[in-house]
This record gives C-alpha cells, sequence and structure tokens, in this order.
C-alpha cells in the first residue's frame, strides 16, 4: 500500500458514522486534542516544539470531525496531525474484554526476548530496554543520544523480528515505506496517542493497536494548554487492541 491508501483505509472506519460537530480543539505545544463524540489526541508530527498553531483552525471554522479528518492527507505534517485527533474523536471506544492488560513498554519486552528488535520513535520506555534483546535499534527523525537516524531503517528492519512503531508515522507519511520494509514475519506494533485504536490497523499488518483512551477530558485539557509532554498527560488510559 502507498501512503494514500493507508489513509483510505484508516478513514474508512469512521465512513459509515452519523456526522459529529467539532465542539472544541485543544492546541498544546507536544499534543492536540479535538472533541467530538468524544476527546481525541493527537501528537503534533513535527520535529520542532513548541509547536506554533496560529495557522490552523480554531473549532468555528470548521465543519464536522469527519471533514476535519480529511486533513489527514495534508501535505503539512501540523495539520495531517489535527486531522488524526480528529479521527481519533470519531472512533468508538474498545470493548473492555477486547483490551490486553500490558502497557507498550511491557509488551515489548515480552515480545523481544532473545529478538531483533527496532522501535522507530524515541518513547520514554525504551531508555530501559538496552541490552535486553539480542539486537536493539532505535531511528528518529531527530535523533537522540543514542538513537539511529531514520534514514537508516531499510539496512535494519528485513532483519528486525519486533518492529513497533509511533502513530506520528501516519502524519508524517513516512508509514507506508517503514512497513514496506519489515519482514511479513515480523511482529509489528503501532504506538502512542496519536493511534486510531481501531481493530482496521489489523488489515495494515499490526498485531498490536497501542493507544490511548480519554477518561477525564479537563485534566487533559489543562495538561494539553500547560505544554506537558504526552508522558506528563494525567487523565488518560494506556490500552492494546491484540488481533
Amino acid at each position: 500500500m502507498n501512503h494514500n491508501e493507508i489513509i483510505d483505509l484508516i478513514l474508512s472506519s469512521v465512513e459509515k458514522l452519523p456526522e459529529q460537530p467539532v465542539t472544541s480543539i485543544t492546541y498544546g505545544a507536544h499534543i492536540v486534542a479535538v472533541e467530538s463524540h468524544k476527546m481525541g489526541l493527537a501528537t503534533w508530527a513535527s520535529g520542532k516544539h513548541p509547536v506554533s498553531a496560529k495557522n490552523l483552525p480554531a473549532p468555528d471554522k470548521v465543519g464536522s470531525a469527519q471533514e476535519l479528518a480529511q486533513l489527514i492527507y495534508d501535505d503539512n505534517p501540523l495539520k495531517s496531525s489535527l486531522g488524526v485527533a480528529a479521527l481519533n474523536s470519531l472512533l468508538p471506544d474498545p470493548e473492555p474484554e477486547d483490551i490486553a492488560d500490558i502497557n507498550a513498554g511491557d509488551l515489548i519486552m515480552d515480545l523481544g526476548k532473545g529478538k531483533n528488535v527496532v522501535v522507530v520513535g524515541h518513547f520514554p520506555f525504551v531508555e530501559r530496554m538496552q541490552g535486553c534483546f539480542n539486537n536493539f535499534k532505535i531511528f528518529e527523525k531527530k535523533p537522540q543520544f543514542g538513537d539511529l537516524k531514520a534514514e537508516l531503517m531499510p539496512e535494519y528492519l528485513p532483519a528486525a523480528d519486533v518492529v513497533a512503531i509511533t502513530a506520528t508515522t501516519i502524519s508524517n507519511k513516512s508509514l507506508a515505506t517503514i512497513l514496506s520494509g519489515c519482514s511479513a514475519a515480523a511482529t509489528k506494533l503501532i504506538v502512542g496517542p496519536s493511534t486510531p485504536v481501531s481493530p482496521i490497523m489489523f488489515e495494515l499488518g499490526f498485531k498490536y493497536v497501542a493507544g490511548t483512551i480519554v477518561k477525564d477530558k479537563k485534566v487533559v485539557r489543562q495538561g494539553i494548554v500547560e505544554g506537558l509532554a504526552f508522558k506528563q498527560i494525567q487523565g488518560v488510559r494506556h490500552v492494546i487492541l491484540q488481533n
């Protein structure tokens, strides 16, 4: 699949849902939240933080959440991130029996024992993973200490047994390329607040879909307005769907 085909598939998960007005958009330095059916989140797909939202629309300037979600196609990664948050605001919460009771970091630790592991995106949990696997590589567009540049992924992806991919790759247009570089036998996870928590993601080859459900909108709004990074945001529940 190319990138637009991936977006077509993801958006198909909400195309038959009732139209929902956007009631609120909350812009922060690292996170954006859109409220319609519920509150949906996304991490800004930008290497520069804090992000300026001055050229992004206000709630009274947009139509339905379905219309706003169409911004996922936009070449501007900030507008695309806003579209992802709108999409996530429309998705129904998963049934309790469909949720795995484990966080993404622990899941990767379990899956990666004795194996070659690649993580795309510098998540907070990667700090405790060094030395835990047969081989471990972290790739970032803006590498931190110990990370490799994203351009080097094609060299390592084919040999990876476990690949955990940040959902911001939906907004920065790199997801299709990353998936095409993975072995068909690799166990693939999509991870982070931008993740569409929907079984539709299984159709892209993901075994696990690790995202977020907002439990306390007021607390989340406050954290976003204060400019907190996602790991500091309270009022959310981390959930994992397993195929």
